[in-house]
């Protein structure tokens, strides 16, 4: 069942909005650095032109089957930054988890903290989500201040949680509830 995009999401530092074809070029550049594989279980290294394109048309079917909700981050002028995503349980309609990834010069500048925000509060409001997860990799401190500063709890490491090509990594969990939003 297809999710209707939302209208007007966007924040004072960042707009989300649907993937495009045109999108494929910079998410290539972004996404073939080796920085970007180590965090992003499954990601391929190196990261093709073809790999892009794949993920649009991945961004742009999973709305159609309702199976995801991956979105865009642009800037105020417009300027592709990167990706947020909010990813459904298919056994638990109540559950999400969350994703993001921005480009490296888009970095350190709160973008990536208002996109998760943004996404957040429209699982909650519009899904009527009842609990959302954000996973990051133990070494990536920069993720994890983005998920503190969106609001979500640190609940603790999940050993051995994501497998990958040289055995399975160690990952931390964090949440947020409707109740914990934008404190």
């Amino acid at each position: 069942m297809a999710i209707p995009f939302p209208e007007n999401l966007r924040g004072p530092l960042v707009a989300l909005r649907v993937f495009s074809a045109e999108d494929a070029q910079w998410i290539h550049v972004a996404c073939d650095r080796p920085e970007m594989a180590q965090f992003i279980t499954g990601l391929p290294s190196p990261y093709t032109l073809a790999d892009a394109e794949a993920f649009v048309r991945y961004a742009q079917k999973a709305w159609e089957l309702g199976s995801s909700a991956p979105f865009a981050i642009t800037a105020s002028d417009g300027q592709p930054l990167g990706a947020v995503e909010v990813h459904f349980n298919a056994a638990d309609a109540g559950h999400a988890g969350v994703g993001y990834w921005l480009r490296p010069e888009a970095r350190g500048r709160g973008a990536a903290t208002e996109a998760v925000r943004l996404v957040s509060a429209w699982a909650f409001d519009k899904l009527h989500v009842d609990r959302l997860s954000l996973i990051t990799d133990p070494a990536n401190e920069a993720s994890q201040r983005v998920a503190e500063r969106a609001g979500y709890k640190r609940e603790g490491l999940l050993r051995a949680w994501h497998p990958t090509p040289s055995g399975r990594r160690d990952s931390l969990m964090f949440s947020l509830l409707p109740s914990d939003q934008l404190r």
